[in-house]
């Protein structure tokens, strides 16, 4: 505890000066229709994969039914969202190490969901989170699954929505009812389509069938980004809570998640640098926005 409490003082305090400062981070939803289709396991290993190419790293885990990312990576937390909420606990004090480019702000199963939160306390989160905001240059959120106000809300706030099914008709089906719901909320943004699981080639068209139907009847523009392979090391790793890409970096769902870091390092503004774009505001200030609508 002593080490990771000197590390998160050099990120908030002291020589806070040096250290890198975003303007606004390039905030990422991870989402997805239905549960079960490892959309925690892409979240996780796609932030150290991140972190691996340089980038600073928050991974937010914002299911508030079942979180459990911080399971996967093997750091109990002793502090989570509720804490902050409730004014027991800092930012700073609830925040865990990964390793030190990524971070975790680990969150708390079975409370109320953000879309229910009063508009007070809405805006007290917010200003307790902005400051640790500018100090990384990606934020991954892990929504919960479904469509629920809370996960419509991160969808929109994000720069980018990486929607992830499986090719299993019903996983299909729940992802094209996300992206129904978001259709109805007019939104427009960027939908990076992965499809995980996958046992076969044929079942890489599962996500290009996805994406067909969503530009021909609700009007949105959805791109496949990644196909990731089935792989016995995946349920290896969570048992072992261990990261997939630690355990087993090698083997071809390690790689498929790397290169989808890859393909995001690469498009990402200014290549994750400081952003100067005139008049955007920050992801918690879109995420407020749209919860207290």
């Amino acid at each position: 505890m002593r080490d990771q409490a000197t590390k998160l003082r050099e990120i908030f305090s002291g020589p806070i000066a040096s250290a890198p400062t975003f303007r606004n981070s390039y905030a990422i939803t991870v989402a997805s229709g239905k549960g079960g289709v490892g959309k925690t396991t892409i979240s996780v290993n796609l932030a150290l994969a991140l972190g691996e190419l340089g980038h600073s790293v928050l991974l937010w885990d914002a299911d508030f039914s079942l979180a459990n990312a911080n399971v996967l990576l093997n750091l109990p937390p002793k502090f989570t969202v509720r804490d902050i909420l409730e004014g027991t606990a800092t930012v700073e004090e609830t925040l865990l190490v990964v390793n030190e480019k990524v971070w975790l702000l680990p969150g708390a199963s079975g409370i109320v969901e953000l879309a229910r939160l009063d508009g007070h306390t809405l805006t007290t989160l917010h200003a307790k989170l902005a400051s640790m905001e500018e100090r990384f240059s990606l934020i991954i959120s892990d929504a919960a699954a479904g469509i629920g106000p809370d996960v419509l809300a991160l969808c929109q706030a994000a720069h980018e929505l990486l929607l992830v099914t499986t090719p299993e008709p019903t996983a299909l089906t729940d992802a094209y009812g996300l992206l129904k719901a978001l259709a109805h909320h007019d939104f427009h943004g960027r939908i990076s389509v992965i499809v995980n699981m996958v046992n076969s080639p044929s079942e890489q068209d599962a996500g290009e069938r996805l994406c067909w139907a969503a530009a021909r009847f609700l009007g949105l523009r959805a791109q496949v980004i990644a196909s990731v392979p089935a792989s016995v090391w995946v349920q290896e790793a969570v048992k072992r809570q261990v990261p997939l890409i630690k355990l087993a970096p090698f083997c071809p769902t390690s790689k498929s998640i790397k290169h989808l870091a890859h393909l995001i390092s690469a498009r990402l503004p200014n290549n994750g640098n400081h952003r100067e774009e005139t008049g955007e505001t920050s992801f918690l200030q879109r995420l407020l926005r749209f919860l207290m609508r």
